[in-house]
């Protein structure tokens, strides 16, 4: 007991040492007053952790002293992450960026260092085309962006997941599509989302045949703030 009290206090000095350290040679490192409480619960954590470590041990000083150093280690390690955690995250949103074009990741908006969630970019495929996830009431659909598209259209098997039945909708509207002219039935989207961006009372069109993809037209595009096309990405503001 005598041996986990004095290890405990050992560490614990060499913990304010550390702390007094980084706050004269880097404070920028250290969390900001929102983030300490977290902060501290990390410390008492890792401290808890190396005491029971170190009066299970009852071999010689040297071994300690080493198991005090991998743990000093471990504690800067983690003040290392904790410190450039919204690095880590930028990172890892650009390495799903790559890894799954089609998946919207949030973006700063103009003049913000901080996304808000009130633009999203998605990332253009290998086969040259914009690919956006998102959800239709609460369904989750995949479409191919067109702005040439004056309505979101949805395919028949895209329509029914998202709780439109075929024998409810009127194929009335004539549409050109590569393989001639079809009827679409139009309908009105109670949400229509992209990454967190969503648009109320949608107007879109049903095609029984003639598409093989769901698109993302203008009546979605239309009803944002604006959208920005370069040669890599696709920018939707709210």
């Amino acid at each position: 007991m005598r041996n986990a009290l004095g290890f405990f206090a050992i560490f614990a000095l060499i913990v304010a040492a550390l702390m007094l350290g980084i706050g004269v040679l880097a404070p920028n490192l250290l969390p900001s007053t929102e983030d300490r409480g977290q902060f501290v619960f990390l410390i008492i954590l890792v401290t808890m952790i190396s005491t029971g470590i170190f009066s299970g041990s009852r071999a010689r000083l040297g071994l300690a002293l080493r198991q005090g150093v991998i743990w000093i280690g471990i504690f800067l390690l983690l003040v290392t992450l904790f410190a450039f955690r919204q690095d880590f995250s930028f990172i890892g949103k650009k390495v799903m960026g790559e890894l799954s074009p089609s998946r919207p990741q949030s973006v700063p908006d103009r003049g913000q260092t901080s996304t808000n969630g009130s633009a999203v970019a998605i990332r253009k495929a290998s086969d040259g085309h914009f690919w956006a996830e998102g959800s239709v009431n609460t369904t989750h659909i995949r479409f191919m962006v067109d702005t040439g598209a004056s309505k979101v259209a949805l395919t028949l098997s895209d329509a029914r997941r998202a709780g439109y039945k075929k024998e409810d909708l009127r194929f009335v509207v004539p549409v050109n599509t590569a393989s001639g002219q079809v009827f679409a039935a139009p309908i009105q989207i109670e949400t229509l989302s992209i990454g967190g961006l969503g648009v109320r009372n949608v107007d879109a069109l049903v095609l029984a045949k003639g598409l093989d993809t769901s698109l993302l037209g203008m009546s979605y595009l239309g009803r944002l703030s604006r959208f920005e096309a370069s040669r890599d990405q696709l920018i939707l503001r709210r």
